[in-house]
């Protein structure tokens, strides 16, 4: 008598593995190559007596073994799509696919036997992996779990999310090839999306500067590559600690918590899924259109952008290029839905298409937004932070970073926000130079308000800039000198050249040179850059100022080091290093 109200088939299980042999092997041999023959490897040189008392094995469980999470990541990846492929093979092939719809037993039934086997493939390497390598230590007597374990779970993470987001990919498609196709699409679809859409808007909008940060936080959690791979942190020799967006113990619940709804999402369209899709491209009905404009909309975007930047083509140029490549991608869309080349009885989506890209670029055409006029007023602002402003002379704080809040900075900052505003429809003069900056407001609402502007140097601009780059806060902290105040940094040493010799002066006489340096730039005698040069005198002296700090995350001291080009006018502190050179 036939039952279909089996939730698991012993055989279909047996077979996918016993067919399948080569990947789970494969990734058993790769995982004892690199962690028990290595372990093995280090004992013997122990019992050779090379280097002490079981030191080779403790170096290799205390920091060999929990640096796997790396290439644990990276054998996730790959074994969890080939897993996959096998997992889903029989959904392929019209024979096959009848053939199991035949057996007696349910659709969750056949979806947990092939799941379960190519689950099995992916995570039975890594624990017995785990068994051989811990027995190998034990018999060292090192046997370390904490970084064996921390390894494991890593790996494990890792693999059961590849997996399962393998096999959620796989029930949408009912061809081989392309499931490996939307695999890697997936993986990546994300950053190249953000990529491609911001170098686009830095291209269209004048003055776009970046998308927010918490856009960059969701593209690492929606590129799980990136993801785990930051999220795995090597944090002491015993322990791996885990860390995404900055944040640690995140990696290692999100994602197996995320393959779990993917794996229930695969179960219920398994369920749901017609056997003659077998062979189709896209093998749900309902992801057809969301497949085909979805195609559009990311090819036009990339492929437009990638021709723009090869062509060095104009920002009509871009908008023509994405139109164009937009439509080419609807058709070819539709090529691999029909299978079928007659595909231009189609025409109505792709003008739909075009008069969607048509209405974007008229929006950002005509500023509609008001993005690029946008300016706010100096007494909404609560700080800014500007950066960029580079000019001569060449030292460490050539470049400007300051973050200001007093009202007269606040109001130079706006002011050359309205000049480079101003500049957006202007052509600049042959032979004038040219400056990059970028502001980030925090305005007194709670809101931020950032721009990125290459500024012509001339008129009032001009002054504008170099008013403000001349600014005594602005020079401190590009330099450094606030943050090394703010950490409570001590100066270690000052070091010149002094004639044909080298003078390094240590804490209390460095300080003093340090005093002469705070004096001339309060005083406008030193840091202050001209934006407009572009060459310098290279006999100018140099002065090299070294700082310890503390605070390190292992509870270590740290340096860091800066050099400044001291001009004739720093009388302050030429004068304190001609006390320390004759002395």
């Amino acid at each position: 008598m036939r039952c279909g109200t089996l939730c698991f088939n012993r055989t279909v299980f047996a077979k996918q593995l016993a067919r399948f042999w080569p990947i789970w092997v494969t990734h058993l041999v790769i995982w004892v190559l690199l962690l028990p023959l290595q372990g093995l490897t280090q004992l013997q040189l122990d019992a050779a007596g090379r280097g002490g008392a079981g030191s080779y094995l403790a170096q290799f469980a205390g920091y060999t073994v929990p640096g796997m999470v790396w290439p644990a990541n990276f054998l996730g990846v790959l074994f969890g799509l080939l897993a996959a492929m096998a997992a889903c093979s029989h959904l392929y092939a019209t024979r096959s696919a009848n053939f199991m719809a035949s057996l007696p037993v349910r659709r969750e039934g056949l979806f947990a036997s092939h799941y379960l086997a190519g689950l099995v493939m992916v995570l039975g390497p890594l624990l017995a992996t785990f068994c051989l390598t811990a027995l190998v230590e034990l018999a060292g007597g090192c046997l370390m779990l904490a970084p064996l374990g921390s390894w494991l779970g890593a790996a494990c993470a890792s693999g059961f999310f590849f997996y399962s987001f393998a096999v959620f990919l796989g029930m949408f498609t009912g061809h081989l090839l392309a499931l490996p196709a939307f695999y890697l699409i997936f993986n990546g679809l994300a950053a190249a999306v953000m990529g491609v859409v911001e170098w686009a808007l830095q291209t269209l909008y004048h003055g776009f500067d970046a998308l927010p940060e918490w856009v960059g936080q969701g593209v690492i959690w929606l590129t799980p590559v990136v993801g785990l791979t930051q999220g795995l942190q090597l944090g002491s020799p015993t322990t791996v600690t885990v860390a995404l967006g900055g944040d640690r113990g995140s990696a290692l619940w999100v994602y197996p918590l995320a393959a779990l709804l993917l794996t229930a999402g695969a179960l219920l369209l398994y369920r749901r899924r017609a056997l003659e899709s077998a062979g189709d491209v896209v093998a749900v009905r309902a992801m057809r259109p969301v497949f085909q404009y979805g195609v559009a909309l990311c090819g036009g975007l990339f492929f437009g952008v990638v021709t723009t930047q090869l062509l060095v083509l104009t920002t009509t140029g871009l908008m023509v290029s994405i139109l164009l490549w937009a439509v080419a991608g609807y058709f070819i869309a539709q090529m691999l839905l029909d299978k079928s080349f007659r595909v231009w009885r189609h025409w109505k989506g792709a003008v739909g298409v075009s008069l969607v890209f048509a209405a974007l670029f008229a929006v950002v055409g005509l500023d509609l937004t008001g993005f690029e006029t946008r300016v706010p007023q100096a007494q909404d602002v609560a700080e800014v932070t500007i950066r960029g402003l580079e000019g001569n002379p060449w030292d460490s704080g050539a470049n400007a970073e300051a973050t200001l809040d007093d009202p007269e900075d606040v109001a130079a900052v706006v002011a050359l926000h309205q000049e480079a505003v101003s500049q957006r429809e202007v052509e600049p003069s042959a032979g004038v130079s040219t400056v990059s900056f970028q502001v980030r407001y925090r305005l007194r609402n709670g809101a931020t308000l950032s721009r990125r502007y290459s500024l012509t140097l001339e008129g009032a601009a001009a002054d504008q800039a170099q008013t403000l780059r001349n600014d005594p806060e602005v020079i401190l902290q590009s330099y450094g000198f606030t943050e090394m105040e703010r950490q409570g940094g001590q100066i270690f040493l000052a070091e010149w050249s002094g004639g044909e010799e080298t003078v390094t002066t240590y804490g209390s006489q460095a300080q003093l040179v340090l005093d002469g340096v705070l004096e001339d730039i309060r005083a406008g005698r030193l840091g202050r850059r001209e934006l407009t040069a572009q060459t310098q005198d290279e006999a100018q002296l140099r002065l090299y100022l070294e700082w310890r700090l503390s605070g390190w995350e292992y509870g270590e001291d740290y340096y860091r080091a800066m050099d400044i080009i001291v001009p004739d006018t720093a009388s302050s502190t030429l004068a304190a290093m001609e006390q320390m050179e004759t002395e």
